[in-house]
């Protein structure tokens, strides 16, 4: 379900898909266990969930190779199937040939294993909300040209605005700096940009583009205090 969020100071229009009761018990727990076991995360979504020979999708039903994965893999598997299972995110599941094929809940449960970056969208969130932030993950925007663009995470204090976008990969250029500095652009109040990636790519030009990289390397918590320290520091900024 989409909602929409509108605010009297904005030439644009905020809208935001909302989870049901199911998936935010499935997003709490899954978030729990990055937080908590990052080695068991790392391990599964590096060695098991990227390898798209390994594992596979279509719309809900999520396909794994049970004699592809290592047996030093298959205890990190466990655990993260697990989690679904505890959720009741899992409608059924069927051994056939080898092949686990495991029937998902929704297509938001599906979306966040077969879009490698929505882990860290999701865990970005998560730390804005915990700090106090207003926040909205895969917030789409209707600026006043009529066009609408989506931000991974957008923290949303009042006369200020916060574009966050997350990478979990090395495929990102300079393209995607400049759509959110355009992005700003179009609209009519204080807005800041912030980069957060798990991986380092390319030289990128972050200060042309007057871009904030944050990255994050598996611990939540330095994670939540240096992303506290950095919308701080830039709200302190427009005092003077």
């Amino acid at each position: 379900m989409i909602d929409l969020e509108a605010s009297n100071n904005y030439d644009f229009m905020i809208c935001y898909y909302s989870l049901d009761r199911i998936e935010e018990r499935f997003f709490q727990n899954i978030l729990k266990l990055i937080i908590n076991y990052p080695i068991i995360w790392y391990n599964f979504l590096e060695n098991t969930l990227k390898n798209k020979v390994m594992v596979s999708f279509q719309n809900t039903v999520m396909i794994i190779s049970q004699e592809l994965i290592p047996p030093q893999q298959k205890k990190y598997f466990d655990c993260i199937y697990r989690c679904m299972a505890e959720s009741r995110t899992i409608l059924k599941t069927v051994e056939k040939k080898g092949f686990l094929i495991i029937y998902l809940y929704s297509q938001k449960i599906s979306d966040f294993f077969n879009n490698s970056g929505f882990w860290l969208e999701y865990i970005t969130a998560y730390a804005c909300s915990e700090i106090g932030f207003t926040t909205y993950r895969g917030a789409l925007l209707k600026t006043r040209d009529q066009k609408i663009q989506e931000v991974d995470v957008l923290v949303d204090l009042d006369s200020v605005v916060f574009f966050i976008e997350c990478k979990d990969t090395y495929n990102y250029t300079n393209e995607d700096l400049k759509k959110i500095f355009d992005l700003r652009k179009k609209i009519n109040i204080y807005s800041f940009a912030v980069f957060v990636c798990s991986k380092t790519g390319f030289e990128l030009d972050y200060h042309k583009y007057e871009i904030n990289l944050i990255k994050y390397r598996y611990n939540y918590y330095a994670f939540k205090k240096e992303l506290k320290e950095l919308i701080t520091r830039k709200m302190i900024s427009l005092s003077f």
